[in-house]
């Protein structure tokens, strides 16, 4: 498929696009009703697709995904202070060559934009922004009210080290707290951003100061659904975390992005800023490390004869890749390059379903 503009305006800032909302001219697609359901956390859905955490930065973008069909969109990751977004450029294409989990922290060179879809990979780096708390509950409850029969909105949360005195593992549980209060009926924590330089960014690796920050979370939210969203890990070690999170999780979410060195043409840092060599990468160039986590997890699940949901995401570019997911046991798939350059590959997925 040709590349089409993004719904995020690439070539503007963070704030910019925030407040302009998402960039989206097409039609609607007429909503279909489901010929199945799907069952998840407790909840019956119109189909298992979603967006993860990051595309929709505020309800005016959860309010266009959502009426375009990806029934379980994730309101991007908020803290309990207001934190700026890394200046701009944000996002930036790199070669579409890949990737293993061995090629982590290794560097790659900015390309030029492709042709298609299939093979669209970019680097992005925000730093994990966010409104201040009071404005994010009164968006969060306006997003809320724009999900339909069928669809559930989860918010993603991430703790601030030293906000307001907190230490991390407080402020992930005041910060899900926050999100509970205002109407989240499904919480993520994210242990998983390669683009902030502090303690927050890679908590995934860690089991024991994971376990004790979901176990700090699930005292605040009760029976509020609590899923993790983390990185790439070898099987043993993420073994060690599912083991050590298990008794206050109900789903982990994999992968976030792939880190690398992202440099340009002459061997610069292609993204301002201190800190800001290192960034995310996601879409098709993932789909490998992605595909892998997704079994690992599953493997994982069976051998405990546990019950905590599979989320696969990370290079899920087209139907044909949902379908993959889905048929290897994945309980949602999500995309979230795919879906800001295509946006209405949820509708025809759902068309194909007859």
């Amino acid at each position: 498929m040709t590349l089409l503009p993004p719904t995020y305006d690439i070539g503007k800032s963070y704030e910019e696009n925030f407040s302009a909302g998402p960039v989206y001219a097409s039609a609607i697609p007429p909503m279909r009703a489901a010929r199945k359901t799907w069952s998840f956390l407790g909840f019956e859905l119109s189909s298992p697709i979603g967006v993860p955490a990051g595309p929709l930065l505020n309800a005016a973008y959860v309010e266009l995904y959502a009426r375009l069909g990806w029934d379980v969109p994730v309101y991007k990751t908020v803290r309990s202070v207001a934190r700026a977004s890394h200046p701009a450029p944000n996002c930036l294409f790199i070669a579409t060559d890949m990737l293993a989990e061995a090629d982590a922290h290794t560097t790659r060179t900015v390309a030029p934009a492709p042709q298609s879809v299939g093979g669209l990979t970019i680097t992005n780096s925000f730093g994990m922004p966010s409104m201040a708390p009071d404005d994010w509950q009164a968006d969060v409850r306006r997003a809320s009210g724009a999900m339909r029969p069928g669809q559930l909105m989860v918010v993603s949360v991430v703790g601030t080290p030293g906000a307001d005195g907190r230490d991390l593992k407080d402020d992930f549980a005041h910060t899900a707290a926050l999100a509970k209060a205002a109407g989240a009926r499904v919480i993520e924590a994210n242990f998983s951003c390669p683009n902030v330089a502090s303690a927050e960014g890679e908590l995934f690796r860690d089991a024991q100061t994971s376990a004790a920050i979901v176990r700090n979370i699930k005292e605040r939210i009760g029976d509020t659904p609590l899923i993790i969203k983390i990185g790439a890990l070898p099987e043993d070690h993420l073994a060690a975390v599912i083991e050590a999170c298990l008794p206050f999780i109900d789903g982990v979410a994999a992968i976030n992005t792939v880190p690398l060195s992202i440099v340009d043409a002459a061997g610069n840092q292609a993204l301002p800023g201190n800190g800001r060599l290192k960034s995310g990468v996601c879409g098709a160039a993932i789909a490998g490390v992605a595909s892998e986590m997704t079994g690992r997890l599953l493997a994982i699940r069976d051998r405990l004869k546990a019950t905590f949901a599979v989320v696969s995401v990370g290079g899920v570019m087209t139907e044909d890749d949902v379908d993959h997911r889905l048929a290897m046991g994945a309980d949602l798939v999500m995309s979230a390059t795919a879906a800001m350059w295509d946006p209405l590959l949820a509708s025809r997925w759902k068309t194909r379903q007859g």
